[in-house]
Order: structure tokens, then sequence, then C-alpha cells
């Protein structure tokens, strides 16, 4: 995206992953601090505005755009951080590989990968043969 903006004279503006742009409300400001995916409709608490989630989240991310280009000191600039909701710099979850990864053949041995493909493309005959 960034080379394509290029060459059309724009610019591209990349929020933060922990930006709250749903929670947050596009009039007043205030931050919700759960709101489920299955929740279509914003609500704000505070100021009582009552609009489309993803119409709240679009503004919110103009907002964002726009005070990043001009510098306005908010979480949007450069140089501030935006506050991550679980203090998680990366990814949440840990995938552990699985008992049987390792195991791979009976003695520990694995086939190399020329003779795994030829293993998977064998298909067993499972149908039982008639006599005519």
């Amino acid at each position: 995206m960034t080379y394509k903006t290029s060459w059309n004279g724009g610019q591209v503006h990349v929020a933060d992953r922990w930006f709250p742009s749903s929670k947050t409300c596009c009039g007043c400001g205030a931050v919700k601090a759960k709101l489920p995916l299955h929740t279509r409709t914003f609500c704000c608490d505070v100021c009582g505005l009552v609009m489309d989630r993803d119409a709240n989240a679009a503004r919110n991310l103009a907002a964002l755009a726009a005070a990043s280009t001009t510098g306005t000191g908010v979480a949007g600039d450069r140089g501030a951080k935006a506050p991550k909701p679980r203090g998680a710099d990366q990814k949440t979850r840990v995938t552990h590989p699985s008992r049987m990864a390792g195991a791979g053949r009976a003695g520990g041995t694995t086939l190399s990968r020329q003779r795994q493909t030829e293993a998977r493309d064998r298909h067993q005959d499972t149908t039982t043969p008639t006599l005519r």
C-alpha cells in the first residue's frame, strides 16, 4: 500500500495495533472498557452518542490520521504511544508443539521429504472385493 499510495501522491497512516478505534466515542473521546464483537451499535455512556460501530471506528481512524498529519500532540502523533490494554507488545497466544510432533516413525527416524510425499500420495484400497 505504501508504494502504491506514493504513486498517487498520498500518505499512509498506520494505527497502532492496540488503538481502541471501536471502543472510543468519536463525539467526546470516552473509551469503553469492553465492547464485544456481537455489539454492532456503539452507545456512549458519557455523551449518549448512538451510531454504527464501524462508522464510529472510521471516524476515530480519520481523526487519528488527521492528528498525525497536523501534530496536535494526541495519540496519533508519531512520538506518542497508545496504551496497550494487556501490556502485550507481541502476539498473545503461545503455540506449543504437539506431543506427537517429534515422535516421527518408530525408532525416532523421519522420512525424507520425497518419501513423505510418496507415502502421503499412496492410498490403500478399502473396498471389499465381491465375487461374481
